[in-house]
């Protein structure tokens, strides 16, 4: 089966977006837009928007997700690649790097899922006996509305939630539209399901310091961190550099772990001064 593919576009270097646990590419196209006079942007989409199956009863990890981006890759005939990742695209786009350093020119890391080592004992802990069910943002997953009367109505209910306070009106409307589907009961229904979503909260990959690690050397990484982020805190960061020295890390003031969708432009600005400084 070929793999669906997203095209926003452009000319030049081939740019591949690895997108966030419950956001479509088109959520990420007012933070590529301003990168399209200079590179081809595309992104392959997880199986939770094309895979008409629900979700494996096993927990595959995140190296899975790593897998299907490579087989995209190799599919649509890609190489070269500037891989950007965002939260868990990131860690997607660390993997597949590392088992493939020729496929790609560049990796672009935003605000990754690189949990504290602590962290991850937990969720690894709670992965082997079984309670992983009970991990609070899988739980929360799993209660998320699904279904609007409207695209309206959608809107008007994410507007006052906590998560989209930063974004802007515009931005929060594309990601009602394009996250939003026609529903069999009538209505509109969540285009990334609450169970995909919640299987990817629940599985991981702890073991990506050690894989960020074996980059050294390999190709060129920036990694941006939004200074309020609660997923690539700041020890995460020092973390980081211990782990990658030659890498470039930028914090962004003010935002948070979404803020590639709440600061696009700054976002891309950066992305662009680092990718025109290389060699």
């Amino acid at each position: 089966m070929m793999q669906p593919i997203y095209d926003f576009g452009g000319r030049g270097a081939d740019l591949h977006l690895a997108v966030a646990n419950g956001f479509p590419p088109l959520t990420y196209a007012p933070l590529l837009t301003p990168l399209l006079n200079d590179y081809h942007a595309f992104s392959l989409p997880p199986r939770a928007l094309w895979s008409d199956e629900k979700p494996p009863a096993a927990l595959h990890l995140w190296d899975a997700v790593a897998d299907d981006l490579l087989a995209g890759l190799e599919q649509h005939g890609y190489q070269q690649v500037i891989a950007v990742g965002h939260s868990f695209g990131g860690i997607a786009s660390i993997l597949a790097a590392l088992r493939q350093p020729e496929r790609f020119r560049a990796l672009i890391l935003l605000d990754p899922t690189l949990l504290l080592p602590e962290w991850w004992t937990v969720l690894d802990g709670m992965l082997a006996d079984g309670t992983i069910g009970d991990f609070p943002l899988a739980v929360g997953a799993l209660r998320r509305r699904r279904r609007f009367d409207s695209v309206q109505a959608a809107y008007d209910y994410f507007r006052p939630k906590p998560l989209f306070a930063q974004w802007s009106d515009s931005a929060l409307r594309l990601y009602t539209e394009c996250g939003l589907r026609p529903a069999a009961e009538g209505g509109v229904e969540l285009v990334w399901s609450p169970e995909w979503e919640a299987y990817y909260f629940m599985t991981g990959y702890s073991r990506c310091w050690e894989a960020l690690a074996g980059l050294r050397g390999r190709l060129p990484v920036l990694a941006l961190r939004g200074q309020t982020s609660d997923t690539f805190v700041a020890p995460g960061a020092e973390l980081f550099r211990q782990a990658l020295p030659e890498a470039t890390l930028i914090e962004i003031p003010d935002h948070g772990h979404l803020f590639p969708h709440t600061t696009p432009d700054s976002t891309a600005q950066h992305m662009r001064d680092w990718l025109a400084a290389l060699p």
